[in-house]
């Protein structure tokens, strides 16, 4: 018991100082004009860290005491928590993460050429974000809030209430988990849109709720599938297939 214990606040350590990572390269995002009588910019960098610093802790603290019983997984992690050869662990999520990230790349690409006629055009002049930015906060932090944090929770409630804590999750209840994590993943970009200064027009809206939900469809599948690792290398590969094209 005491040793579970041990594995869990190792895997959460590990987990967090990932997602932290990711955290702040947020300092790096350019801050909006501030009004008059506001706090000094510095000020304002470290209170933006701060709501996403308690959603990192929380998703983190979600999956470590949720995904093992629903047979989710973070097969990197959990053999650093352990003292086994991470390298070991992540060989069988290589190929599925790089097949995953380079045809959800793909897709994505020819989504972005179709939808560039009737999408504004402050869309297109404006500033994206650090690559350093996309690469951590985008590959890893995100994977930890919408997977191993969101999914895990939303697959655990289908599965206490749906059928009881009754065997494994039901195919319907890692759908619904999926989708519903996916749906939310992609209208979380609506934000960051607003505050770029960007007018929501239709296409604008359906071309980012679609691009996001498409992806994130594929990665809370390898995650389901794989295991967490195997999602964030295929984040990673999309980024880097969208930075290549601009």
């Amino acid at each position: 018991m005491a040793e579970h214990k041990h594995f869990r606040l190792r895997l959460f350590g590990l987990l967090w100082l990932a997602g932290m990572a990711g955290v702040m390269t947020l300092v790096l995002l350019p801050l909006p004009v501030l009004p008059e009588g506001a706090p000094p910019a510095a000020v304002v960098r470290l209170l933006v860290l701060v709501q996403p610093t308690v959603l990192v802790s929380v998703a983190v603290l979600i999956g470590v005491r949720l995904a093992q019983r629903l047979g989710l997984k973070a097969p990197g992690a959990e053999a650093l928590a352990v003292g086994q050869s991470w390298r070991q662990a992540m060989v069988p999520q290589l190929l599925p993460g790089v097949v995953g990230g380079v045809i959800s790349g793909a897709l994505l690409t020819a989504i972005t050429l179709l939808s560039r006629p009737l999408l504004p055009p402050a869309y297109g002049a404006a500033e994206p974000p650090p690559l350093l930015v996309r690469f951590l906060y985008g590959g890893i932090t995100e994977e930890i809030l919408l997977r191993w944090g969101l999914m895990t929770l939303l697959l655990w409630l289908g599965w206490r209430f749906g059928q009881q804590r009754q065997g494994k999750p039901q195919a319907r209840w890692v759908v619904v988990a999926i989708a519903v994590s996916s749906l939310m993943f992609a209208a979380a970009h609506l934000p960051y849109a607003i505050a770029l200064g960007l007018p929501l027009t239709p296409a604008l809206v359906g071309y980012l709720l679609i691009q996001n939900a498409l992806f994130a469809g594929v990665a809370g599948y390898l995650f389901w599938r794989y295991g967490l690792e195997t999602a964030m290398i295929a984040h990673l590969i999309v980024h880097a297939v969208l930075a290549l094209i601009g």
